[in-house]
């Protein structure tokens, strides 16, 4: 091997230690530039569920996805709301996370809040403090038992990403994009022994950049749940009336 092939094989080879990616990945959070924000979008809600949402939100189901309207709000750091309406009546199922508590409106719907709560946790954080972006997401790790100390290399829908984890399928996982530093997948199994699968795509869209990614979709096992994808959204938008 040449010695420029061997350079290129280490270099290919090199994996950042867990403590650096988490640190890049925080690094990004803290640059975003905007104090909060209002997007719209839709939602395609999986069979499995859409019987039992259609019956909150008191509008009609016969087979397939139920179709909705999403609207999301986000004020940096630590707040979130995320809402699903439908344009045949004016009920809402409603989830919000706000620094760390997690509330629901108009009927509890797990993959709603736990898709939120985990968008929310990992990217909504920003701070001036030095490390304290970074020390809340390795909090959030550990209370969802990830263990922090693994990482590894990992392919995921078409892109590489750290692995940080246990590798073993059913163990509590972060995928960080590798190019990127934003978190691409999580993975974990709640107190009642159900395991989540939420995936983030699609960031640098124009709708959001990287503040956001434009599709969220949330697993429950290997039964898909919820896909909510941002069609527009407004960086400079007034929150001071919205119910976090």
């Amino acid at each position: 091997m040449s010695s420029y092939g061997a350079v290129l094989a280490l270099a290919l080879a090199y994996i950042m230690p867990s403590y650096g990616v988490l640190k890049r990945m925080a690094n990004q959070r803290d640059e975003v530039n905007t104090p909060g924000f209002k997007a719209e979008g839709v939602a395609q809600v999986s069979p499995v569920l859409a019987k039992d949402v259609a019956s909150m939100l008191g509008t009609t189901w016969n087979s397939g996805d139920l179709s909705l309207n999403a609207s999301l709000q986000v004020r940096f750091p630590g707040r979130c709301r995320l809402e699903l309406t439908s344009p045949e009546t004016t009920k809402s199922v409603v989830a919000t996370w706000a620094t760390g508590k997690k509330r629901v409106e108009g009927g509890d719907l797990p993959a709603l809040g736990v898709a939120l709560e985990q968008a929310c946790a990992l990217l909504s954080l920003k701070s001036t403090e030095d490390g304290a972006t970074r020390e809340a997401i390795s909090r959030h790790l550990t209370s969802i038992k990830v263990e922090q100390k693994n990482v590894m290399l990992a392919r995921f829908d078409g892109s590489v990403s750290y692995l940080i984890g246990t590798r073993a399928e059913g163990q509590p996982q972060l995928w960080i994009y590798k190019d990127r530093f934003l978190p691409s997948r999580i993975r974990f199994t709640d107190e009642a022994g159900i395991a989540w699968d939420v995936r983030f795509a699609d960031y640098g869209s124009q709708a959001t950049g990287e503040v956001w990614p434009r599709v969220i979709e949330i697993m429950k096992g290997a039964e898909p749940q919820l896909r909510v994808m941002i069609l527009n959204a407004d960086l400079k938008a007034d929150l001071s009336a919205v119910k976090f």
